[in-house]
């Protein structure tokens, strides 16, 4: 039986173009380290690779929220380290300025200091880190005190806010990781009384009683210093904690990044070794079929008939 040559040649043609869009899509696999370029390249797991890619993003997007707020808190608990120093200092001029001998001139020039100090913890209240108020809360745009002597606790509260700001992990749990200046340095009562452990009172108290030479004012003004010491303490120590959950919140994003990369790899990262080999098997049947198809009989129809 006589085939139609045409209809042979236009097959060997198709298969032919095949084998090119094969090499081709497998060349390109290689080169590109990706074995999905478009959504026709493996339609099964587009799906895979589009949530994996999503959960990749969204782990960078906490990964780099943490490591703002790291930086916040950082700065934060490096300012009350310095504001546990200065009431180290005020404790010192306290004790000084309670002895019996001490002069009335040296209390006033005592009193001088402490007040130089309640105004640098003043400034340490209204720091800044990448333009917003470390210690402003839900309202990061503006400081919190100033100084006014004249008040019990030796400043004006500028600003009534909260903290409600969360930080959240790459597993979704979100956790705390600022407290206002109104909770560390001006700590009061549910009644907005002076608390016996606020510090700006503390401080502004002895300044008080160093100022009028009064020696048994001197003595309530140490008793409140050590409970402010104490809740500074209390203060550092939380941010303490949040580094530490910073911290893990950080190893856990890491390996969830590096599992979901992993993931992704394996549906989307080309097997170079494999592909390598798909490459010189279809480059193979490339040139076989041009060389079978070189050594076919060209003898037409009219050769039959003709008896050539």
């Amino acid at each position: 039986m006589i085939q139609n040559s045409g209809a042979v040649s236009q097959q060997f043609l198709t298969n032919l173009q095949l084998l090119q869009q094969q090499m081709a899509q497998t060349q390109q696999q290689i080169s590109s380290g990706s074995r999905i370029s478009q959504a026709s390249d493996a339609p099964n797991s587009l799906g895979d690779v589009l949530q994996l890619e999503s959960d990749i993003g969204h782990v960078n997007q906490v990964t780099s929220n943490l490591n703002l707020v790291s930086g916040e808190v950082n700065s934060a608990e490096s300012v009350l380290e310095t504001a546990t120093s200065l009431l180290d200092q005020v404790s010192s001029l306290a004790a000084q300025g309670v002895g019996s001998t001490v002069s009335a001139e040296s209390r006033a020039s005592f009193a001088q200091q402490v007040g130089q100090i309640l105004a640098t913890l003043v400034g340490a209240s209204q720091t800044q880190f990448n333009g917003a108020y470390v210690f402003g809360g839900d309202q990061s745009t503006s400081p919190s005190y100033q100084v006014n002597f004249s008040n019990p606790n030796g400043v004006d509260r500028l600003v009534t806010t909260q903290s409600t700001r969360l930080i959240q992990d790459a597993s979704g749990i979100t956790f705390a990781v600022s407290k206002t200046a109104q909770d560390i340095f001006d700590h009061r009562n549910s009644d907005e009384s002076l608390a016996s452990d606020n510090i700006f009172a503390a401080v502004n108290s002895l300044r008080v009683a160093l100022a009028n030479n009064d020696t048994a004012g001197i003595n309530t003004a140490i008793g409140s210093i050590k409970s402010a010491q104490d809740y500074l303490s209390r203060q550092l120590a939380f941010y303490g904690g949040v580094q530490n959950q910073i911290s893990n919140a950080l190893d856990i994003a890491q390996k969830f990044q590096l599992q979901d990369k992993t993931a992704l790899g394996s549906v989307k990262d080309t097997d170079v070794a494999a592909a390598s080999i798909a490459l010189s098997q279809q480059q193979a049947s490339y040139q076989a079929s041009i060389q079978a198809e070189s050594a076919m009989p060209r003898t037409s129809l009219f050769d039959y008939l003709s008896g050539h």
